[in-house]
């Protein structure tokens, strides 16, 4: 969402690790009168940051390249860059450290380097400065996190520019889990200019993210108030419904928020998401299918749907949007979880029990792989590794009530009956679903026959 209309026309691709040169240069462009994108600063809250991506690389005209050896080896800067030159960007790399000339990327040779290494940093931005757009007024108020101190306009005289630079201030403190400092920051920019809708809008996502959903829905109004036309809006508002168990409040936001912006993925994933919770998973898939045909490059949009899949037993239409969605992101836990508790379902041990392993490798305290795990174990006969998990599970979780239930059928497979009812009473008395097979039958799905078998035993034995 611009501000006051100023639309962002250069893109900053970097890696992580380069952060601080990156804020230094965002706020320096910023000020000078250039409008960079940088996703700590522009994606506002309840935004799904790899469709904020492609949105802000369709937006700009340039995108700067930070080159570093980790930028290099970024598969996310490489995705980057490659998407922009296939829509015909005009690309500018800055070096950032000394490299050799054939570690970067031939594509990326020519005319257009900025080499920050063979200059001191204001000779270099100088020169970075006359070939990009310059699109507003220099002004240092701009800078969301300025070297010097901003003076202060006289009392009560709105500030629009100071007022932005401080909820994308706000922006970066929220993504960085900041919560105080990004409710003080687009408090400030309330102060800045009362009449300005954005930071009430991302205001009342810090409020939701603090489970204060009424506070939420008090900003989202006064945004409204202010510019009843934006889709980001509507779409955090039908977050904050969903949250309160008003799926109807959220669908109505849904809707018009995709009337205002036809092309807003996010808005269709969230009514998906809407239709999950009401057990229309026919209607989920639609709107998922919705999102992933303005955005493709979504994992979470393929995961989500792969979900909605599954619940429709159209496993083969499931395992296909896991795949998809670990196609775009090796490292997506998620998505190895459900493809993980997919094929525990439909027999395939041996690639479930791959799957929870490569889960566990990325998240080391995901309880909920170690329980897939332990079932998949208890069902193969593993009697020892099974209560391992289970262990891990009551370590990392102690009041879940799945990991004492798991290692009680595990040692009582493999003769330790006394501890097995122990640890079954201890998940009867976090959740008494344990107290009939029945209520058990709604957690053991891998190999309910021989799963509900034992807990029959153990319950008969606890008489």
């Amino acid at each position: 969402m611009a501000a006051n209309g100023e639309q962002a026309t250069t893109f900053i691709s970097y890696s992580r690790q380069n952060s601080a040169f990156v804020r230094r240069l965002y706020n320096d462009l910023m000020a000078a009168g250039v409008r960079p994108w940088l996703d700590r600063y522009d994606i506002p809250p309840g935004a799904i940051w790899d469709d904020a991506i492609q949105r802000g690389l369709n937006a700009c005209s340039h995108v700067l390249i930070v080159l570093s050896k980790p930028a290099i080896e970024s598969r996310n800067v490489h995705a980057e860059w490659n998407y922009a030159d296939s829509l015909g960007k005009t690309l500018i790399p800055l070096i950032v450290e000394k490299l050799e000339p054939r570690a970067i990327p031939f594509r990326l040779h020519g005319p257009n380097w900025v080499d920050f290494t063979a200059q001191d940093y204001p000779a270099a931005l100088e020169g970075l400065l006359t070939v990009l757009p310059v699109t507003a007024a220099p002004n240092p108020d701009a800078a969301p996190e300025p070297a010097a101190p901003v003076e202060a306009l006289p009392e009560g005289e709105p500030n629009p520019v100071a007022a932005a630079a401080a909820w994308k201030h706000g922006n970066a403190e929220f993504h960085d889990g900041n919560m105080d400092a990004a409710m003080q920051a687009y408090t400030r920019a309330i102060h800045l200019a009362p009449d300005r809708p954005e930071a009430y809008i991302h205001r009342g996502m810090v409020l939701y993210s603090l489970r204060r959903y009424q506070d939420a829905l008090t900003d989202f109004t006064r945004a409204e108030q202010r510019d009843p036309a934006i889709a980001l809006l509507y779409n955090n508002r039908g977050v904050t419904h969903l949250a309160l168990k008003q799926v109807v409040q959220a669908l109505a936001d849904f809707d018009e928020a995709t009337m205002l912006n036809p092309e807003y993925a996010n808005a269709y994933y969230n009514r998906a998401a809407a239709y999950m919770d009401l057990g229309r998973y026919r209607l989920a898939s639609f709107h998922y299918s919705r999102a992933i045909a303005i955005n493709r490059r979504v994992p979470l949009f393929y995961n989500s749907r792969g979900l909605s899949y599954t619940a429709q037993h159209l496993y083969d239409r499931a395992l296909a949007d896991y795949n998809r969605a670990l196609e775009l992101d090796e490292n997506y836990a998620g998505a190895y979880g459900n493809r993980a508790n997919l094929h525990a379902n439909t027999g395939r041990m041996a690639e479930a029990l791959a799957d929870y392993d490569r889960v566990i490798a990325l998240d080391p305290e995901h309880a909920l792989a170690y329980a897939g795990r332990s079932e998949v174990r208890l069902c193969e006969g593993e009697y020892a590794l099974a209560a391992r998990d289970a262990s891990t599970i009551i370590g990392l979780r102690p009041e879940f009530h799945g990991g004492y239930a798991l290692r009680a059928l595990a040692d009582f497979r493999r003769g330790k009956r006394g501890d097995a009812l122990k640890d079954y009473a201890r998940a009867i008395e976090r959740d008494p679903a344990w107290r009939t097979v029945d209520g058990a039958a709604t957690y053991l799905t891998v190999c309910p026959y021989k799963a509900l078998e034992t807990a029959r035993e153990i319950l008969a034995a606890m008489e």
